[in-house]
């Protein structure tokens, strides 16, 4: 409980989270980016949160920016996938019917995170008010209760190309 309580603490500083913010999740309660980001975070921060179906953003990936956009949702994110599939499965017409101007923090981790996927994103939905700055690449372990790392909330991400084979010598 200690641990978690810790982590709690890690993930409401690094997010940048406060009395007002708005958590907006899809994300099963039974992952740990779930249940720990999207139920257990809010209630440690006291803040709202809209809890979607998983199914319902897998049919339809826009209800889950829709929710964004209608709930003023200020912390939301999901795996890279998430993003991708949104740009994907979006029309010009749904894009421009959001808000996406309140979105804080965009956490986006679970798997590899592609800077081709975030640029596509900001530039699907940069129109619909998303910043770029929005964009929160984490990365975590469900045995570390969640957070290992991440960076400062207000910074833009960071991508760095390295060679596989410097790496291997």
């Amino acid at each position: 409980h200690g641990n978690l309580l810790h982590n709690l603490s890690l993930i409401h500083g690094a997010f940048g989270a406060r009395a007002d913010s708005v958590g907006v999740i899809w994300l099963p309660p039974y992952h740990d980016m779930g249940l720990i980001g999207g139920i257990l975070e809010p209630l440690y921060g006291g803040f709202p949160v809209t809890l979607m179906s998983p199914m319902a953003f897998l049919k339809r990936p826009m209800a889950w920016l829709e929710a964004v956009s209608r709930f003023g949702g200020t912390i939301s994110g999901g795996p890279n996938f998430a993003f991708d599939l949104c740009v994907r499965k979006s029309t010009p017409e749904q894009r421009r019917a959001l808000d996406l101007s309140r979105w804080e923090v965009a956490f986006c981790g679970a798997e590899p995170i592609r800077p081709e996927t975030l640029e596509r994103f900001v530039e699907a939905f940069g129109p619909s008010g998303f910043r770029r700055e929005a964009f929160y690449p984490c990365y975590g372990l469900a045995e570390g209760t969640l957070i290992v790392s991440g960076g400062e909330q207000s910074a833009p991400p960071v991508s760095v190309t390295i060679s596989g084979e410097a790496l291997e010598r």
